[in-house]
């Protein structure tokens, strides 16, 4: 099956085609290999482990082969031959196209070492014996295989954020076990088809609701494999070995791949879990009476006797929500979608806000001050509805990295013309910022002098670990040893747990009897890029105490990665509204 894809690559193959002759003689022309993967299975690899090759119990596989999409995600649970399929697209078109590169990434050493040499040299190279001819060297090199037709795959771990996969020129790469991948580094690995223009293929278990994992599936276009006949496992035919594996099976399960989001193009995405499998049994006794094997082999039997998490990550393939990822795109969308209708305010429509409602509502802001170039300054502004107990973020702005003088000035006037009540800004990296806030100063370049907000209005913040007494607030004073300036200390544990606890509380609307978020987040229908992109940054916060490697009987002190700097900015203003109303965000 040819493509665009393959017909650039075919011309960038001739270019090379006289030189590969040179070396390797009339190599390339005695052994052409299709370029079908399906016709090159036929030819090139007919035996897996000893079995004839067929399709015959997982026909929807086909379609996966013969997808040359530039970008696919394959979503499933164990045993549902991820492996057959990378090994095979791997070798046939290294084998099929002359003088490309193909890359292999999985998350450790130890995969790369038991794909590397059981699956791609051993099960693929060394047992057939018309691929066997095409390695360069012996085998043996676990991160590559060089072959005499000038083609190469590489084998490669994520480490480093995908460091190793940098430097090459891959026409395809492979990323597997993706769920233990560092895919929010993702574009990285694009970078290097750049010159290509090549595939990328990912695959990999269910994972974390809320990781870059699931962001990278909730962007495809999610196809569940459909049968024909719903009834289709009444049909399967049964002898005293177990299922019989025939080509009545070709009927049985006849099927097609429906897209559950068509309107998403970026990726083709496909979803295998071992439901669809007609050699898994589903109940225990079919396991027993029909398929004559284990019970522990059937889906009934997994989900009695696994966790949730892990029934509906290596069974269903499917996401979960996590313990370690505590926020939810769910959670989230459930403070946006009841607010479509609404959108951002200008400053100057929430000062209007506040001189018609007065002392009903409180106005807070909150600054995160960036460093480097990986982080922006984020300013927010919420408004506290007291009657209906309420917290609307009325404007959020993420700003680039420019002069502390100007940015200073900016929030200064912001405050003011907004009408804020009180502010609370981050003192790690914007100390010089609110003590100019606070006092005022003058514009950098004309030297006009501007009033500050005053310290009983606007507050530093600083950062501690100390869960006894998450919230500190030290006044300004003057002793023997000097001024010092007003500031609030929390506990960054307990504040973003509360934030965490605050996404999830409701409140009954104050127009009906039915209840909604109280963190009210506005998503305009005609306007979401305002505050789309909140949701993947409220969902990447993550426990750090809670990993794979750490011992289980440990009772691990709860801690949170730090969050992105509009979270933060945020909470800065809840701390805001806890000062000037005594408002607990959670309870009220």
């Amino acid at each position: 099956m040819h493509n665009s894809w393959l017909v650039k690559h075919n011309k960038l193959a001739r270019n090379t085609f006289t030189q590969l002759k040179k070396k390797t003689g009339n190599f390339v022309d005695s052994i052409a290999l299709p370029t079908n993967p399906l016709e090159w299975i036929e030819k090139a690899r007919p035996v897996v482990e000893g079995k004839k090759r067929t399709f015959h119990n997982a026909p929807f596989w086909r379609d996966i082969y013969l997808d040359n999409h530039h970008s696919k995600i394959i979503v499933g649970g164990r045993q549902i031959y991820k492996s057959t399929y990378i090994s095979d697209i791997l070798a046939c078109e290294t084998t099929s196209t002359p003088g490309i590169q193909a890359g292999y990434v999985t998350f450790n050493q130890y995969n790369l070492s038991g794909f590397s040499k059981q699956k791609l040299q051993i099960g693929t190279f060394s047992q057939n014996p018309i691929l066997a001819k095409f390695p360069r060297n012996k085998l043996g090199n676990m991160g590559e295989i060089s072959l005499k037709n000038g083609s190469a795959i590489y084998c490669m771990t994520d480490n480093n954020q995908y460091i190793h996969v940098e430097g090459k020129s891959l026409s395809h790469c492979i990323l597997d076990e993706a769920q233990y991948q560092d895919i929010a580094h993702l574009e990285k690995v694009r970078q290097t088809m750049m010159a290509t223009k090549g595939r990328l293929t990912i695959l990999g278990l269910g994972g974390e609701i809320g990781s870059p994992y699931e962001k990278v599936w909730e962007a495809s276009d999610q196809r569940e494999w459909v049968y024909e006949d719903p009834d289709w496992r009444d049909l399967l035919l049964f002898d005293s070995d177990g299922l019989i594996d025939d080509e009545y099976l070709e009927d049985v399960l006849k099927g097609r791949w429906v897209p559950q989001k068509p309107e998403n193009t970026m990726y083709h995405g496909y979803h295998l879990p071992q439901i669809i499998f007609a050699r898994n049994p589903l109940t225990i006794d079919d396991a027993i009476n029909k398929y004559h094997t284990s019970p522990v082999y059937s889906i009934e039997y997994q989900k009695k006797n696994n966790s949730k998490s892990f029934f509906t990550s290596h069974a269903l393939g499917e996401f979960y929500k996590s313990e370690r990822r505590p926020i939810t795109p769910q959670m989230v969308l459930s403070c946006m979608n009841p607010y479509r209708y609404l959108g951002l305010i200008k400053p100057s429509e929430i000062a209007m806000w506040k001189d018609v409602m007065g002392k009903f509502i409180t106005v807070s802001m909150g600054v995160d001050f960036g460093s480097g170039n990986q982080s922006n300054t984020v300013i927010s502004i919420l408004i506290h509805w007291k009657k209906s107990d309420r917290v609307q973020l009325a404007y959020i702005d993420k700003r680039p990295s420019e002069n502390q003088m100007d940015q200073a000035e900016h929030i200064n006037e912001l405050f003011r013309v907004s009408g804020c009540d009180i502010g609370v800004g981050d003192l790690g990296y914007g100390a010089i910022q609110v003590k100019t806030i606070q006092d005022g100063g003058a514009n950098r370049i004309s030297g006009k002098k501007f009033p500050g907000v005053g310290s009983e209005n606007f507050y530093g913040c600083r950062s501690i670990s100390n869960e006894s007494k998450p919230m500190q607030i030290h006044h300004d004073k003057v002793d023997e040893h000097g001024e010092e300036t007003g500031r609030i200390l929390i506990d960054k544990t307990s504040q973003i747990q509360k934030f965490i606890d605050l996404i999830e509380t409701s409140r009954l609307h104050p127009n009906g009897d039915h209840s909604r978020s109280k963190l009210l987040i506005p998503f305009s229908a005609d306007r979401e890029y305002e505050t789309d992109w909140l949701i993947s940054e409220f969902c990447s916060v993550t426990r750090k105490d809670i990993k794979k490697d750490i011992d289980p009987r440990l009772d691990a002190k709860k801690e949170f990665n730090h969050p992105k700097d509009s979270m933060m900015s945020i909470i800065y203003g809840l701390v805001g509204l806890e000062q000037d109303t005594g408002l607990y965000w959670v309870s009220g």
